[in-house]
């Protein structure tokens, strides 16, 4: 009889155990800061138009929801729980380019799916080497995961967040200055080199890190093709600049395209809901 009691005293403490341990341990997300509905005056598409060419745009006043989006870009230690769990997973492609480089922690014999930190290190670092196309497997399996309905910002919504409330270039001024920001002219330790870890650098007024610099941040926002008429997607945007951007080019509306399957060392992105 009293090892009955016994047992029974151990499995309900094993089970509660269980019960305890966290679900989705291995998945990291991101701590996201409110924004605040407003108004900012920027170029975009014609009022009612929500896929236009560059050609179209328009300075406008645009009315912004309420949203929220994360302090910081998405990291290696978050993107490569995803790539554990079979989330971001590529199927080997006939085309090189779209192929992964093996390189470590990668290994030989089979498709690597972990992007490349091209030796700078991983943990705390922006991901990169992540294409458009790429970050919608990594929301896919997030979004299946905590149920968190995470999404890439608007360029509208990335730009109203990057100034948070500033009128001038920059979020800090109307001079870029020294050491505000990751870019080759920048004047940090890591400008026109590498990544920098995230928060390296003062947030700006909303709470938000590295708007500007480490590395370009893919929004949601596209362009069609150059067929006339054409309301398809054809190339995304991306915002920031970034550790190799040259400190001229650096500047809230400054932007530019790129074609969803490819990838680079100098493109990221960081979460919106």
């Amino acid at each position: 009889m009293k090892s009955l009691v016994i047992l029974f005293i151990a499995c309900f403490f094993s089970r509660l155990a269980f019960a305890s341990e966290p679900a989705n341990a291995s998945v990291i997300e991101p701590k996201l800061v409110s924004v605040q509905a407003g108004k900012i005056k920027t170029a975009t598409c014609p009022a009612g138009m929500t896929i236009c060419s560059y050609e179209e745009y328009l300075e406008r006043l645009v009315n912004v929801p309420a949203f929220e989006i994360a302090e910081t870009e998405v990291t290696f230690a978050e993107w490569d729980a995803c790539v554990k769990d079979g989330g971001c997973a590529s199927p080997v492609s006939e085309f090189v380019f779209e192929n992964r480089p093996i390189k470590p922690p990668c290994v030989a014999g089979a498709a690597c799916q972990y992007p490349d930190d091209e030796s700078w290190g991983r943990g705390k670092r922006p991901v990169i080497n992540v294409s458009w196309d790429d970050v919608q497997l990594y929301l896919k399996w997030l979004n299946v995961k905590t149920a968190g309905h995470y999404r890439l910002p608007t360029s509208v919504e990335w730009e109203y967040a990057a100034a948070a409330g500033a009128s001038t270039d920059f979020p800090w001024g109307a001079k870029l200055g020294k050491n505000n920001a990751n870019c080759d002219g920048c004047g940090s330790q890591w400008g026109g080199k590498q990544t920098a870890p995230v928060a390296s650098f003062k947030p700006n007024r909303f709470g938000l890190y590295d708007m500007l610099g480490n590395v370009e941040e893919w929004v949601s926002t596209c362009f069609p093709s150059a067929q006339k008429g054409s309301r398809k997607c054809s190339t995304y945007a991306y915002h920031g600049g970034a550790w190799s951007s040259v400190a001229k080019s650096m500047g809230l509306k400054n932007f530019n395209e790129l074609y969803g399957m490819l990838r680079k060392n100098y493109i990221g992105f960081r979460l919106a809901r």
